[in-house]
């Protein structure tokens, strides 16, 4: 028990010291204007159980555009449209990064997906393929009779679930449907060829994803903390990844191995793998295509 004390001391005074030389080396730089906070947690009480309401009443304090110390990091919040869009837009290449938290850590490969990838080279050449090979104009209409084929399976499933005078969950269809459309476009099969268990195990999978992502993290505030997992979430996280990370590898190796089927017509998936590198000398690991693979397999469950 005295040694575990003399741990905990150790490192609260550790945190402390190096809380009051960081606020020192600030030096003349003028901050924000924002609630004081506490010592180690910061403003982290100050939040409470719902965040934008708290965010939204200290911008009445404080202004559109607040600092506040959340754990060991400095965090500026803008609550209005014109100082989000001087953040977003006009001073965008200086915001562009932000620091990994677990779950960008251990549930995207180490923060190599286009949301927590550093700006770059390499995450230009991300941007650049997916909006011209996915998400772009083009690429919708060259893939508008993937939609139409889908929509077509969709409203048969209706029908005979009709003729059979079973309930038409609505929900399942469309998470179906759009499932089966990305599917093609990325990796030229449907995902889902019958409902039932597996798709339900997939989605099982997709929520607790977007859960875990979403839990509260005292070591993402407080890196000092991050080594004792004092709430287990990254062990939950870190068995999550394993499962996920099944499943892309599978579908990765079945594509690399059937790519000669579709010199026709490559899909998404072959696009990227045909241009991992860029001619700023940058190449795409299997982590970064992995990690890619996880958000487009995963976000269209959100979308519905």
């Amino acid at each position: 028990m005295e040694i575990i004390l003399a741990a905990l001391l150790f490192i609260l005074t550790h945190i402390l010291l190096r809380a009051f030389f960081s606020q020192t080396a600030t030096g003349g730089r003028k901050l924000p204007p924002g609630p004081r906070g506490f010592p180690v947690v910061g403003a982290l009480p100050l939040l409470g159980n719902m965040p934008h309401i708290a965010l939204a009443k200290m911008a009445k304090i404080y202004g559109p555009v607040m600092y506040l110390k959340m754990g060991a990091w400095g965090m500026v919040v803008a609550s209005t449209p014109t100082a989000a869009r001087a953040f977003l837009k006009t001073l965008d290449s200086n915001f562009s990064n932000r620091p990994p938290n677990a779950g960008a850590t251990h549930l995207a490969y180490g923060a190599q997906d286009m949301v927590f990838a550093h700006y770059g080279p390499r995450w230009r050449l991300l941007r650049k393929l997916s909006n011209l090979h996915m998400l772009g104009g083009k690429a919708l209409d060259e893939w508008v009779d993937v939609r139409t084929s889908e929509l077509g399976h969709m409203l048969e499933a209706m029908l005979q679930a009709s003729l059979s005078r079973e309930a038409v969950m609505i929900p399942e269809m469309l998470v179906y449907a759009m499932a089966n459309m990305i599917g093609q476009v990325i990796l030229s099969r449907r995902v889902f060829v019958t409902k039932g268990r597996e798709l339900n195990e997939f989605k099982d999978m997709v929520v607790e994803l977007m859960t875990s992502a979403g839990y509260f993290n005292v070591g993402d505030f407080i890196p000092s903390f991050a080594w004792m997992d004092l709430q287990g979430i990254e062990k939950g996280m870190k068995v999550l990844h394993r499962k996920f990370d099944v499943l892309i590898s599978k579908m990765l190796d079945e594509h690399v191995a059937t790519a000669h089927v579709r010199k026709a017509k490559p899909d998404f998936l072959d696009v990227i793998l045909a241009n991992r590198d860029n001619s700023e000398g940058e190449r795409l690991t299997t982590s970064n295509i992995k990690a890619l693979l996880l958000v487009i397999i995963t976000s269209f469950l959100l979308m519905n």
